[in-house]
C-alpha cells in the first residue's frame, strides 16, 4: 500500500465517528454524540505534543486530517509529510500556508491530498481526498455534520479553494537490471515538485541526455532540486516514453516513468 493510500485508508476507517458532547467516551464511535467539539483526535494529538495547546473543544476538521497523518507516520515524520513546519496546523489558513510556503499548493487534486474549502474568500474547512475522477472528488472530512463522513464534490465547485500536496515518498516496485548475467534490483522513489536529492539528479541527467528541455527551451540544471523547470522536462520525457498515453504526462516520476526511463533504449 502506498503512503497516500495508507492515509486514505486510515481516514475511511473513521467514517461514522461522532463528535462528543463532552470529554467522555472519546474512543467510542457513536457514544456521547453531540456538538461539543470533543474528539479522540484532538486528545491524541495533544498527548503527542502537536500544536500550541490543547485543541479539544474546538472545531476539529483540520485536527482530523493531522491525526490521520499522525497515525500513518508518527509525529515527526507525519508533520514533515504534511508540510507542518509550525505549531498552528490546527487551523485551515495556517495549514494551507505551510503547503504554500513549500510550493505544494495548487488547484489540481490527487488522492491523499489535503483539500481546503472556502467561504467569502476565507478558508473554513478541510478534508482528505480519497478519490479523483475527471469531474469529481470524493473526500473524507471530520467535523462535517458533527461527524466523520465521505463527501462528493464537483471539481469545479467554487467551495473548493485548493489542494495541499503532502510530501509522500512512495517506494517504487523494484526494477530488474541485468549485470554480468545476474539480475539485480534498484529501489527508487516517487519524485514530484519539492523533491530533492540524488534521485532527482538521476532523473535530471536522464532528461538532459534525452534532450528534454524546460518550457522555455532551456536545458535544466542537474542540481537535485525538483522545481518547475525539472517538472516541465519530465513531462517532455514522459511524452517520449509514452507517446500514446497522455494520462501519464503528469510531471511526476513514479514506478512507470522510472522503469521506462531506466530500461527503454533511446
Amino acid at each position: 500500500m502506498s503512503n497516500a493510500a495508507q492515509v486514505v485508508s486510515i481516514a475511511l476507517a473513521e467514517v461514522g465517528y461522532r463528535e462528543k458532547a463532552s470529554n467522555a467516551s472519546l474512543d467510542l464511535a457513536a457514544a456521547n454524540a453531540g456538538s461539543g467539539n470533543w474528539t479522540k483526535y484532538a486528545r491524541d494529538l495533544y498527548n503527542a505534543g502537536y500544536y500550541n495547546g490543547n485543541k479539544n473543544g474546538y472545531a476539529w476538521c483540520d485536527v482530523f486530517v493531522d491525526w490521520c497523518f499522525y497515525k500513518a507516520f508518527g509525529k515527526t515524520e507525519g508533520q514533515l509529510v504534511e508540510c507542518q513546519t509550525g505549531t498552528l496546523g490546527a487551523a485551515c489558513p495556517y495549514s494551507a500556508s505551510y503547503y504554500k510556503a513549500q510550493g505544494r499548493y495548487d488547484t489540481t487534486p490527487r488522492v491523499g491530498d489535503q483539500v481546503f474549502f472556502q467561504q467569502g474568500g476565507a478558508l473554513v474547512h478541510t478534508g482528505i481526498v480519497a478519490e479523483v475522477t475527471a469531474s469529481q472528488i470524493v473526500t473524507v472530512e471530520g467535523n462535517t455534520s458533527d461527524m466523520v463522513a465521505k463527501r462528493t464534490y464537483s471539481r469545479s465547485s467554487s467551495y473548493i479553494a485548493g489542494y495541499g500536496h503532502p510530501q509522500y515518498t512512495e517506494a517504487a516496485s523494484t526494477i530488474p537490471v541485468e549485470k554480468y548475467g545476474a539480475e539485480q534490483t534498484v529501489k527508487v522513489h516517487l519524485l514530484q515538485s519539492g523533491s530533492i536529492g540524488a534521485e532527482v539528479k538521476t532523473i535530471q541527467r536522464i532528461c538532459f541526455a534525452r534532450g528534454c528541455l524546460d518550457d522555455a527551451g532551456r536545458q535544466i540544471d542537474v542540481d537535485g532540486d525538483f522545481g518547475p523547470a525539472t517538472r516541465q522536462a519530465v513531462v517532455k520525457l514522459q511524452k517520449q516514453l509514452f507517446p500514446a498515453a497522455p494520462a501519464k504526462w503528469d510531471g511526476e516520476v513514479g514506478v512507470e516513468t522510472w522503469t521506462a526511463a531506466l530500461t527503454k533504449l533511446w
